[in-house]
């Protein structure tokens, strides 16, 4: 703690990284989670390495579903908060259950029947196809688990307790790793079973952090105010819009990396398989300003519920000066360290000598992904879910997979010109974000100006 106060001095900053630092911990550990799988996998070659990877935009699809309920849960929670209506959360949060249960398991219902057509979609090869289905058709059942889980930790994040889902979080973590490792490589009685093992550790892990949170948020008496599961019109009018704006954004960040996915796994099993290693390293750093993000998200909407503009403004200084000692440190760090962090992974000659230049992108692209993430929070929290939508739709859905095209096969740069189209997607959503942010601040201003003349 003192360490704490010493690193963060004003109490503006305290608070801001109270809510922070536990949410980019649990956003990295999850990272860790899937990397874990691929770490391990690795031991396994290149093929299996593409065959656990191939799942992974079928895994978002899956979850931008639920990722934008609980957006949308986390939002309201937090108004309602700010506004001290804790039996409104308790309605919100029964409801949002409800509805989420039924409507992401025929989801998932309708993705295991068709996961050999959507794997061929995403352009799983014909080598590892028969190895990506084994894995995905188990590894499904775990985004059910963490759908419905992560609707739950949605309440926790709108009242600030981040510390309580990285807990959970991080325990559920280490209970998958510690499966994937008896269950990969067959230790002792247990039988050696590959992709599977690693399938099966993920459900393992996703189960027990669903189950540990509801221990917790049940002894924090989260289910104990009332209110009931069915849905009703004024659900719908107080979710809808915000839920719609969030399911666009997310929608357009799908599309647009299912199209950007397809083009790299053209590239051929090597290179698919060291873009993905790449994408799993550039994750822990987008993982992490997440909750610069979240802290940015969550503070702008429970100061938007206390109806106190004056604080997020101070919030947001916060996160762009901390995003930026961030960024710094982590370019320094994979910069520096980017062979041993890809060996990793994966010791294969041709995937080595390929990483090099990639790395380097993967390091400079964490600048503009914890802008972006910082002021995109504060759209979010205020209300501007829309706007980020909207930005959001031109640059993943349009510009990225257009540049994608142009600089693999127009410029030819191979692997290279996919990372380049990359972080010029995230450039152009963190200018679009820190323009904005700045002219709400401007409206604001001009607010305050109007009162003190009036007064």
């Amino acid at each position: 703690m003192n360490v704490f106060n010493k690193l963060f001095k004003t109490a503006d900053e305290r608070k801001y990284f109270h809510i922070a630092l536990p949410a980019a911990v649990e956003c990295v550990f999850m990272s860790f989670l899937a990397s874990a799988d691929l770490i391990m996998v690795g031991a396994l070659g290149a093929v299996s390495i593409a065959a656990v990877s191939i799942f992974a935009q079928p895994r978002m699809i899956l979850l931008c579903f639920a990722r934008s309920i609980a957006s949308a849960v986390t939002l309201l929670t937090a108004r309602k908060a700010g506004a001290q209506d804790v039996a409104g959360v308790s309605e919100l949060l029964r409801k949002s259950l409800f509805l989420a249960g039924i409507f992401m398991g025929l989801l998932h219902i309708l993705f295991y029947f068709l996961l050999e057509k959507i794997l061929l979609l995403m352009g799983a090869g014909s080598d590892y196809l028969p190895q990506a289905l084994l894995y995905s058709r188990i590894a499904i059942f775990s985004v059910y688990v963490t759908s419905m889980t992560s609707v739950l930790q949605a309440v926790q994040l709108g009242f600030g307790e981040t510390g309580a889902i990285m807990r959970t979080n991080v325990t559920g973590n280490i209970v998958n790793i510690i499966v994937n490792g008896l269950l990969i490589f067959g230790v002792g009685p247990f039988p050696r079973l590959g992709v599977v093992g690693a399938a099966i550790g993920t459900v393992i892990g996703t189960m027990f952090t669903l189950l540990y949170t509801v221990y917790i948020m049940n002894n924090n008496k989260y289910f104990s105010q009332g209110g009931s599961f069915i849905p009703d019109r004024k659900y719908f009018r107080e979710i809808l819009p915000i839920f719609g704006s969030i399911i666009s954004e997310q929608g357009f960040e799908r599309l647009g990396m299912v199209l950007f996915t397809r083009m790299a796994a053209g590239l051929g099993t090597v290179p698919f398989a060291v873009h993905s290693i790449c994408m799993s390293v550039v994750d822990y750093y987008w993982d992490f300003a997440t909750g610069l993000g979240k802290a940015s998200m969550v503070l702008a909407g429970q100061s938007c519920g206390a109806r106190n503009e004056r604080d997020w403004h101070i919030f947001r200084k916060i996160g762009v000066k901390w995003g930026l000692i961030f960024s710094t440190v982590s370019f320094a760090f994979i910069f520096l360290l980017r062979e041993p962090i890809f060996l990793l992974y994966s010791d294969d000659p041709a995937a080595l000598s390929m990483s090099g230049i990639i790395m380097f992108v993967v390091a400079l692209v964490g600048y503009p992904e914890a802008q972006g993430l910082v002021c995109a929070g504060i759209l979010r929290g205020s209300g501007k879910t829309a706007v980020v939508a909207l930005y959001s739709f031109v640059s993943i859905a349009v510009l990225r997979p257009m540049l994608t095209a142009f600089f693999l096969y127009a410029a030819d740069l191979g692997l290279l010109g996919a990372w380049i189209a990359l972080f010029l997607d995230q450039s152009i959503r963190a200018t679009c974000a820190t323009l904005l942010v700045r002219r709400m601040q401007q409206d604001a201003g001009s607010r305050m100006e109007e009162l003190g003349q009036t007064a």
